[in-house]
């Protein structure tokens, strides 16, 4: 009976490990597509009518993309890929602050 236990809490454990780390990649990945859908949205410039559904389109398939592309990867793995993202967007946030001639 105790062992039945042990496989159980172990497998608790386990499993919400797993929907942490997914949880987190998922996040990731919606950021990450904002970001893209925000970059084609200033592109493309303000349309009227798809603008919204071209919006929510690249948004969902930015956050697929990128649960494809991180579905081997370890919490670590993930949180390092997160501080790039991070640190190369303050690096492109103090260009653009120090660009000439903006």
């Amino acid at each position: 009976m105790s062992e039945l236990i042990g496989r159980m809490q172990s497998q608790i454990k386990r499993t919400s490990g797993d929907l942490f780390l997914f949880t987190l990649k998922l996040i990731s990945g919606a950021v990450l597509g904002l970001t893209f859908a925000l970059v084609m949205q200033e592109m493309l410039g303000h349309q009227e009518g798809t603008e919204l559904l071209s919006f929510f389109f690249v948004i969902v398939v930015g956050t697929a993309a990128f649960l494809k592309i991180a579905k081997r990867w370890s919490f670590t793995s993930v949180l390092v890929f997160d501080l790039i993202c991070v640190l190369l967007g303050l690096v492109l946030r103090l260009y653009i602050m120090l660009a000439p001639g903006a």
